[in-house]
């Protein structure tokens, strides 16, 4: 045999034993056991509405233990699929570490708001109109909507987003599409997020947003486009109730073009002071 042909040899034999310990390892790695369970959860700028306990629990009533399974015959995709079909995860990624760490990350969903429904239901919405079902261990600081309003089995299954259109609805479904785009407004401004706590819907249609600070009622329509109306809100907090306060209104109606009407509380003024007209050329 020709030198050179003896490399080749050479080379093939060490590509071979390469390949083989490569196999080896994998097959002695794969016969392994899962070393321990590492879950971490990323909550973003919500509350805790999900613990690791929690999601320790589910995944061992329907997997088992992992640290008495073979690294082979666990399936990340599996438990990836059974994250995603909870409605409070937003996104989960799944897989082993050399040393045979199985680790799960999942990122929370984030709730802008909290629905009690009139049949004493109660929903978290998050940021993306994702339903997500209330357990007795979960609170969270959001906008709270009550009152007339409920949540359909469609809507339930799917979420806001997919099954309202704004527009196209009405009833009960535009309501909700409504109080959804509302309490993404105020926690998108950051004087209203400081001054709203609630969404109450009265049980003729009507909304009420409720301050956190202060006892006065604060009357939109959903008839009117509801942007225009929140930036007059907010345009109140900031250029007048600076100045004249709120303390001294029972009443903000934000319902007229370029104008906020705020009736007074005392009964004792006379009727053609009780109410005072702000004029705001903004719209």
């Amino acid at each position: 045999m020709s030198r050179r042909g003896k490399r080749v040899l050479a080379m093939l034999v060490i590509i071979i034993i390469l390949i083989t310990i490569v196999v080896g390892a994998n097959i002695f790695v794969r016969n392994q056991k899962i070393d321990r369970l590492d879950i971490s959860i990323s909550y973003g700028i919500s509350d805790t509405i999900i613990r690791n306990e929690t999601i320790r629990k589910e995944l061992e009533d329907k997997f088992g233990k992992f640290t008495l399974k073979e690294r082979k015959d666990v399936e990340a995709k599996d438990i990836e699929g059974f994250l995603m079909n909870k409605p409070y995860v937003e996104k989960a990624d799944v897989f082993q570490t050399l040393k045979g760490i199985l680790k799960i990350e999942i990122i929370q969903r984030q709730p802008v708001l909290r629905v009690c429904t009139h049949k004493q239901k109660q929903f978290y919405i998050d940021r993306e109109g994702k339903i997500i079902e209330i357990k007795s261990d979960q609170a969270t600081d959001v906008i709270v909507a009550s009152g007339y309003i409920d949540i359909n089995a469609t809507m339930l299954k799917k979420g806001i987003i997919e099954t309202i259109s704004i527009n196209d609805k009405k009833g009960l479904d535009k309501t909700l599409a409504n109080v959804f785009l509302i309490a993404q407004r105020l926690q998108n401004d950051s004087i209203l997020n400081y001054q709203i706590d609630q969404i109450y819907i009265n049980k003729n249609g009507s909304f009420e947003l409720i301050p956190k600070i202060g006892n006065y009622i604060i009357k939109i329509d959903e008839e009117v486009d509801l942007e225009t109306q929140l930036v007059k809100l907010s345009y109140l907090y900031k250029e007048s109730f600076t100045r004249i306060g709120w303390d001294n209104y029972s009443v903000v109606d934000l319902r007229y073009r370029n104008q906020v009407v705020c009736t007074k509380k005392s009964h004792e003024i006379p009727q053609d002071e009780a109410k005072t007209t702000i004029i705001i050329n903004k719209e």
